[in-house]
């Protein structure tokens, strides 16, 4: 379990999850990592994506859809993130791997609570984007601390849930707040080689724009494999007796 500047939450199993720092141009290394790994079987990270596409386009249809979407989320992307790990094993994936966690019962209650949670933290920031739209067909000057404030809370949204579904399935976390906390921590501790993965990834979208995106097949795939060796990176698991869970180094 997480704890904060020392103070314990769970002694129990006296787990500690490691946060490291990357270097500022470790993402540069994530790439290249990724490349090799979807080369061992493009076809399947390309359907794979597709799915995960279809599955987007499939949510926005009504509310009914947007929460079936939200749920499936975390259990598509354990799936993903399953599959790089099969690979960096040097075992095959076949497409059907994406589907896996589906099937496992031991992540799906912390899995569900995870959506339900996201569903909920994307109410106010829907909310603040609906009312700049509206300023912006009304052709009123959009209003800096609505536009701060959304910003502000979908990075802190990131933050939270960029790792969550990670920590969850390969940590074996369970607990809500620490998994919220590790995830943040992560992020914080290395806002510089995210930053730059970050513009790296949009260098590399546009990129794809000679191709009407069609690119975009090559380079979603390359991309999330990418942002789940960042995970790798940033965190290990070590059991020590000692009363700190959560240590950043």
């Amino acid at each position: 379990m997480v704890t904060n500047g020392g103070e314990q939450v769970d002694k129990q199993f006296r787990v500690k999850l490691i946060v490291r720092r990357a270097a500022a141009l470790a993402s540069v290394g994530w790439l290249k990592q990724s490349w090799h790994i979807f080369m061992q079987a493009p076809l399947s990270w390309v359907l794979m994506f597709i799915t995960l596409g279809a599955l987007a386009l499939f949510s926005q249809v009504n509310p009914l859809t947007a929460v079936i979407g939200i749920l499936l989320n975390p259990f598509l992307t354990a799936g993903v993130y399953k599959s790089v790990v099969a690979v960096q094993q040097k075992q095959a994936i076949t497409y059907t791997d994406l589907f896996k966690p589906l099937q496992e019962t031991g992540c799906r209650a912390v899995f569900v609570r995870i959506a339900a949670l996201n569903m909920l933290a994307s109410i106010p920031l829907t909310s603040l984007a609906v009312m700049l739209l509206e300023q912006h067909q009304a052709e009123q000057p959009l209003s800096a601390g609505l536009v701060l404030l959304f910003v502000a809370g979908y990075i802190l949204a990131w933050m939270i849930f960029a790792y969550a579904v990670a920590i969850a399935y390969f940590l074996r976390e369970r607990s809500l707040v620490a998994i919220m906390q590790a995830s943040f921590i992560a992020c914080w501790r290395n806002i510089t080689p995210l930053v730059v993965f970050g513009l790296l990834s949009l260098l590399l979208i546009m990129l794809t724009m000679p191709t009407m995106f069609i690119g975009l097949l090559l380079v979603v795939p390359l991309l999330n494999i990418a942002f789940f060796l960042s995970f790798n990176e940033f965190f290990a698991l070590q059991v020590k007796p000692t009363d700190e869970a959560v240590l950043e180094v």
